[in-house]
């Protein structure tokens, strides 16, 4: 059965849905996505969110409709649904999300002046922020700082990518000794790089591992404390058994949220209703 409304959302988050589970999700709603001007797909490590007007798929996932999709795209773009409350990142993702439909096709206005509102509500929240909040490579770095100490210790950062670059950045911010890797062995950010087998070879030997791939790591069979940011989790199911407490998954940072900086809650709440009141004006000024 297709039901219709103006806006609607579906949305599956860490909280609800595994991360193997969001990948396969992810590949479902970019099919329903497919190319069609009323819809949008937001995917991120922690959440997939599939944006659209007119009728809606079925789903047994949570959909949001009118106001309340609305003002969750909102509070997604100011950090108020995140992991890290006010972190940055998902506000270049919403861009992204926004900027990936229009390279292909014709997005329908509703959904423009959606994501450019989601936007702009992020941006405004963040501007008087004096402090920014640590980012996901930040806290997970720090996660094995507080347990394990780097400094002065070797680390292997696995990954090429944006988050691979933000590790690498966190583990030389706390006085580490850094090795990175990447699928391919190139040379990452001017740096050699080892391969993924020649980094499972040298895994054993470091202190800590940093992981943050777009697939799976099958060599790494023996890890010292590792995160691993990757989604889904690039570390073998028994590789995080034998870890134990000495793994930290993409998921668990979702778990355990870090706190925003100082008074941003309350203002970015106060922007994103503001926000979301001007975006339903407009809309039923068209109607």
């Amino acid at each position: 059965m297709i039901t219709t409304t103006p806006v609607w959302a579906i949305v599956a988050t860490a909280g609800e849905v595994p991360a193997p589970d969001r990948d396969d999700l992810r590949r479902s709603l970019e099919l329903a996505a497919g190319g069609r001007s009323d819809r949008i797909l937001l995917a991120t490590c922690h959440r997939v969110e599939l944006y659209g007007t007119g009728p809606i798929p079925t789903t047994a996932l949570p959909v949001l409709t009118d106001s309340r999709a609305v003002e969750h795209l909102l509070r997604v773009a100011a950090g108020l649904e995140s992991a890290v409350r006010g972190e940055d990142e998902v506000l270049h993702q919403v861009r992204g999300a926004l900027a990936g439909a229009r390279l292909d096709r014709r997005v329908d206005g509703s959904l423009v002046r959606l994501f450019e509102t989601a936007i702009a509500a992020g941006r405004k929240s963040r501007s008087g922020r004096h402090v920014q909040a640590p980012g996901l490579a930040d806290r997970a770095v720090a996660w094995l700082a507080e347990r394990f100490g780097l400094a002065g210790k070797p680390v292997l950062v696995v990954g090429a990518g944006p988050v691979g670059l933000a590790l690498a950045r966190a583990v030389r911010r706390h006085g580490a000794e850094l090795t990175v890797a990447s699928r391919h062995g190139r040379m990452v950010h001017g740096v050699p790089a080892l391969d993924l087998e020649q980094a499972a070879h040298r895994a054993p030997a470091m202190a800590a591992t940093a992981v943050a791939l777009a697939g799976p790591w099958a060599a790494a069979n023996q890890l010292p404390p590792t995160v691993d940011l990757s989604s889904p989790t690039a570390v073998s199911p028994t590789a995080r058994a034998r870890l134990g407490p000495d793994f930290l998954g993409i998921d668990d940072l979702f778990k355990d949220g870090g706190a925003a900086p100082r008074g941003y809650v309350e203002l970015a709440e106060t922007v994103v209703l503001s926000k979301t009141a001007e975006y339903l004006a407009w809309s039923g000024a068209r109607v």
